[in-house]
């Protein structure tokens, strides 16, 4: 099979679905096709569909020159080892890994985009090489046809387009992986923007995230580095914050808490969402009449003010509210004529309980007073420690960052996407797993320091943000705060006290009745049980097999022309093959391994 030979046919629906399209394959071969609209859903149809799924990623895979990281795998071996790719390297052989990975990407489809964009907010699991890479990730995405959109809107919404809205764009003003938006006139003579959902995104996507579960998990248990880095988490992570975009009453749930939040003082506004226009796939917010930053004059006087107030939204959404933008990217903030700037595309943001931003001050003040040990305790607070850790070192390694990023004499000067990354692979060094919330904090706040740099890096951003500082150290220190943390410390005090003698005379009642029990527990013995209990029912199985393929080449050997043990041959001969069909999937899928069924119940959940 040769990736010429997979585009000669033509893409039928159940292919298009995949958001795969190696090159010279008709990827609209059948839009107008409506009996088509609907998927087979029995289990045949998804095995089906989904090995010609697995095909067509491998061969992008390949063509991208990271095939034999896939063919390593027990499934690559399996299905994919005599698959001919024509024109595999030669094209990427001089490609960086990053570049190549992100184009990998941009080739598999939307799912794979929208996975690398989220990925690209994850320093502590992506390379810093990788994280520049995707963060040029491109939706090459054409538009889908008005008709379709129109459907979209209608079904959702329950009402013929014409009474929903006086004026409905046929061209849309922006398309994306997931969406379109359209400019649109409510009944009201109100100018709108429409966000419509493609049409089957949803299962396209679920589809892909099946199939991307499954393939994580296939690495993990065939390659040992996959088992310490944990894809598989990492896409149960990416399908939460993907099946969370694709729900549209989020992103108004957002727009409604970040109106609520605004600073009436600042020229910072939110798009006003309609909800009585809007649905799970449909999002109708107010039609802001301004430009993208990106067409600002950078160090000119419009510039300095847009990143003031930037900056001023941003430290209260961070240090006061505990919600915030999580991608403010320069596409994604307008400014008009009056100098009104508007925060759009509120699909992603980040929120941060009252402790996580009292610990975010203590380490920016411990970070200027360069007091590693406060950052130390900060950094082990902030995130989960996956292992003991010797403080000495930690705290001597924060100190090497410190001494190496902070002596420096002007702002301009100071390298913060640097001085996160050391600090990301220094957690990673010491295994400290930090909370999500952080990640989407540290992608936002170098989001907004690149706009600064490009926009008007004179600005003093701590002048700025010490009035938030002082405003949260303030309330975390006001008299009320105090007695209320005080008093919850002074009730856990008493529970524990209040049950420690009935602790106490547990203990030594177990003690004297010879009930109490002391184990010592050998990490390398813990598993035994269970490897011996699957070693033996495999053993119990080959023997099984051998016995059942013996019966059946001696009832051959002995059968007469009467054929009177056909059907005694015929079974022994399914038994033995079913047998020895478990046998080998037991060894090289799972090597092993027991298979739980959420994998297998992910897998068919279409």
């Amino acid at each position: 099979m040769t990736l010429k030979n997979a585009c000669e046919k033509p893409c039928d629906l159940s292919y298009i679905a995949i958001n795969i399209n190696p090159k010279g394959c008709d990827m609209a071969s059948n839009n107008n096709d409506k009996e088509s609209l609907e998927p087979s859903n029995s289990i045949l149809g998804v095995a089906a569909r989904d090995i010609k799924r697995l095909q067509a990623i491998f061969l992008i895979i390949a063509r991208h020159g990271f095939g034999e990281l896939f063919l390593r795998s027990s499934i690559g071996k399996i299905f994919f080892s005599q698959v001919k790719v024509e024109g595999q390297s030669e094209r990427w052989r001089d490609q960086p890994a990053a570049t190549r990975f992100r184009r990998l990407l941009e080739d598999l489809g939307p799912t794979y985009i929208k996975f690398g964009q989220i990925m690209s907010m994850r320093p502590d699991i992506m390379p810093a090489s990788y994280i520049t890479a995707l963060e040029g990730l491109q939706d090459q995405t054409p538009p889908v046809p008005f008709e379709a959109i129109q459907v979209v809107v209608e079904r959702s919404l329950g009402k013929p387009l014409s009474e929903l809205f006086a004026e409905f764009s046929r061209e849309p003003l922006a398309t994306a992986s997931i969406a379109q938006t359209h400019r649109a006139v409510t009944r009201n003579g109100e100018s709108v923007i429409v966000k419509v959902q493609r049409p089957m995104i949803e299962q396209t996507m679920r589809g892909d995230l099946d199939l991307l579960f499954m393939l994580t998990k296939a690495l993990e248990v065939s390659i040992e580095e996959m088992r310490l880095l944990a894809p598989s988490e990492i896409v149960a992570e990416f399908e939460i914050a993907l099946l969370r975009e694709l729900d549209f009453t989020e992103e108004l749930a957002n727009l409604e808490t970040a109106r609520e939040l605004l600073d009436p003082e600042r020229k910072v506004v939110v798009p006003k969402p309609y909800p009585e226009l809007s649905s799970h796939q449909v999002l109708t917010m107010e039609f802001f009449a301004g430009r993208s930053l990106r067409r600002i004059v950078p160090q000119s006087p419009e510039a300095k003010h847009a990143v003031t107030e930037i900056l001023h939204a941003a430290c209260k959404q961070v240090l006061i509210d505990g919600f915030f933008h999580g991608d403010p990217h320069a596409g994604n903030i307008l400014i008009n004529d009056e100098g009104m700037i508007c925060m759009i595309d509120l699909g992603l943001v980040g929120q941060l309980r009252d402790d996580q931003r009292a610990d975010i001050v203590t380490l920016i003040i411990a970070a200027i007073s360069r007091d590693a040990g406060t950052i130390a305790r900060v950094f082990l607070r902030m995130g989960t420690p996956m292992k003991r850790i010797n403080l000495s070192e930690f705290k001597a390694e924060i100190t090497r960052i410190l001494d190496r990023y902070l002596n420096v004499n002007r702002v301009q000067d100071f390298r913060s996407q640097e001085l996160a990354d050391e600090f990301v692979s220094a957690a990673q060094r010491f295994q400290i797993k930090l909370a999500p919330e952080y990640s989407v904090l540290t992608k936002a706040s170098l989001t907004i320091e690149g706009l600064i740099r490009n926009l008007y890096p004179d600005i003093n951003a701590l002048d700025i943000a010490q009035p938030y500082i002082q405003r949260l150290m303030a309330e975390r220190l006001s008299p009320g705060t105090l007695l209320k943390d005080s008093l919850a410390s002074v009730t856990g005090l008493s529970s524990m006290l209040k049950q420690l003698p009935t602790q106490l005379d547990q203990i030594l009642h177990d003690a004297e009745s010879g009930n109490l029990q002391v184990r010592a527990l050998n990490p390398q013995l813990e598993n035994l049980p269970q490897v011996l209990h699957h070693l033996g029912s495999r053993m119990a199985l080959a023997a099984f097999a051998v016995s059942m393929t013996m019966v059946a080449v001696i009832l051959i050997a002995v059968r007469s022309p009467e054929r009177q043990l056909d059907l005694l041959i015929g079974a022994s001969l399914v038994a033995a093959l079913f047998a020895w069909f478990i046998l080998f999937g037991w060894h090289f899928v799972r090597i092993g391994q027991p298979y739980r069924a959420r994998s297998l119940l992910q897998f068919f959940r279409r």
